[in-house]
């Protein structure tokens, strides 16, 4: 939205590309940073136990930069969605219905670290009546296993979720204006990235995710970035909007 008299108020910016720009660098600094980024079981728990008392720093770094990044990738559809119709919009319905998923997924995850840190810092009373106490410290590492894996259990279908939505986010970008100049494949170029993305759970290699899940966060880095030089626009369904 542009004023009348030519200037740009903060209320008028469209605040998409900089989530896109900064979430992910935020995200993929907490997770390259994440003790138990690439531990399993109990060696993953025991990692964040390690660690409990530096950590929060992390979690709120890596809770923004998801809430950011996917806060973005949720207006980048909301925009795209103002001028769709039929197909389309329908398609890009279920890509923001995915990003929610997503949202709902890492967030969860992390509530489970969060378990893991704070369980630590609870004491063990064998005291029926003691409320916020573990019975036996055999109990109070179940707990924490438990909630690890928890975490990780969710964690895994969120590539799936976050894939599809950019798979459907780049065919509808694909359909709405076909590609002409070298900038037109930036969102379309979304379709394999989402691909490569969904495919990780599939073929189970760890460390491919931990080369995939970087990447993909730099891809939204550089639409955010090329959003904000001017260099892409979103396509339009209707002829002569800008």
């Amino acid at each position: 939205g542009r004023n009348r008299g030519g200037c740009c108020r903060v209320s008028d910016k469209n605040l998409a590309p900089y989530f896109l720009a900064i979430g992910p660098l935020l995200l993929v600094g907490a997770y390259m940073n994440w003790p138990a980024a690439d531990a399993l079981g109990s060696r993953g728990t025991q990692s964040l136990i390690d660690e409990a008392g530096s950590l929060m720093p992390l979690l709120i770094m890596a809770t923004l930069g998801t809430l950011m990044v996917l806060g973005g990738l949720y207006l980048l559809i909301s925009d795209m969605m103002s001028s769709a119709t039929g197909m389309n919009k329908q398609l890009l319905s279920i890509a923001s219905v995915l990003v929610v998923l997503t949202m709902a997924f890492f967030i969860t995850g992390m509530g489970s670290n969060v378990s893991v840190i704070n369980f630590e810092e609870a004491e063990i009373d064998d005291d029926e009546d003691e409320a916020y106490t573990f019975e036996s410290e055999a109990e109070k590492q179940a707990s924490q296993r438990m909630a690890f894996e928890t975490g990780n259990t969710v964690w895994q279908m969120s590539p799936v979720t976050w894939g599809l939505s950019l798979i459907l986010i780049g065919l509808v970008a694909f359909m709405t204006k076909r590609p002409e100049s070298a900038m037109d494949y930036v969102l379309p170029a979304l379709m394999p990235v989402g691909t490569l993305f969904l495919s990780v759970p599939i073929l189970n290699n760890p460390g491919l995710f931990a080369m995939v899940f970087p990447a993909v966060l730099l891809v939204h880095v550089i639409i955010g970035g090329l959003m904000l030089a001017g260099k892409v626009s979103l396509p339009s369904a209707t002829k002569g909007d800008v």
